[in-house]
């Protein structure tokens, strides 16, 4: 995702924010590569893409409503970064987990955003309380979702709705039946990672 190289980029002049920082660093250092997933079971295999269940587990999470996709997922990872950094009750430091989800909701004049990050199982029982009040710690229901694995980098919301429009057209050649104003928009990636990249268009099925 562009908008987090530029934040990183920002974040590394300010060496007031140092530790920080170093928090942020040792998080995404990794590229993601060996961070825990939220589990899943793939259900069936269809013409270019598949249908996939997620059991119920918590989710950390904030939402704001916006006319700029973009800005708005910036400012929500990054709030919610600094909750699993440690701004929560408890101070505790929670490993960065995949993917980053973005429950998009299309509204007559401002669209719903609600981004999450899975609780690692560790937390899943007793998840540290946030202090800040746009932060939630909520259950998410057992989900069943059609979707399909693409690369590069998806870096508007303008290209995460241009993949749900080819995804919904698999789906609906295939007879299934899809919302375009309501999904889920799923990265898996850090911003160094240059290659072999994951994104995911979840379209709950009905």
């Amino acid at each position: 995702m562009r908008w987090l190289c530029v934040c990183s980029l920002l974040l590394l002049v300010s060496a007031s924010r140092a530790n920080w920082i170093e928090d942020m660093v040792a998080q995404l250092g990794g590229l993601f590569h060996s961070y825990e997933e939220a589990p899943s079971n793939v259900i069936a295999m269809h013409n270019g893409y598949e249908e996939r269940s997620y059991p119920a587990r918590k989710w950390v999470c904030s939402e704001e409503k916006s006319t700029d996709g973009t800005v708005v997922m910036e400012r929500l990872f990054w709030r919610i970064f600094r909750y699993i950094s440690g701004e929560n009750m408890a101070e505790a430091k929670i490993p960065m987990t995949v993917p980053v989800t973005t429950e998009f909701t299309a509204m007559r004049e401002e669209n719903n955003f609600k981004m999450c990050f899975f609780v690692p199982e560790k937390f899943q029982e007793n998840p540290p309380a946030p202090t800040n009040p746009k932060i939630v710690v909520a259950l998410q229901p057992e989900m069943t979702v059609f979707t399909r694995t693409v690369g590069g980098y998806m870096t508007t919301a303008s290209d995460w709705l241009t993949e749900a429009a080819s995804l919904s057209k698999l789906v609906e050649a295939d007879g299934g039946t899809v919302s375009l104003v309501h999904m889920f928009w799923a990265g898996y990636d850090a911003p160094l990672k240059f290659w072999r990249r994951r994104n995911e268009v979840w379209f709950p099925k009905a």
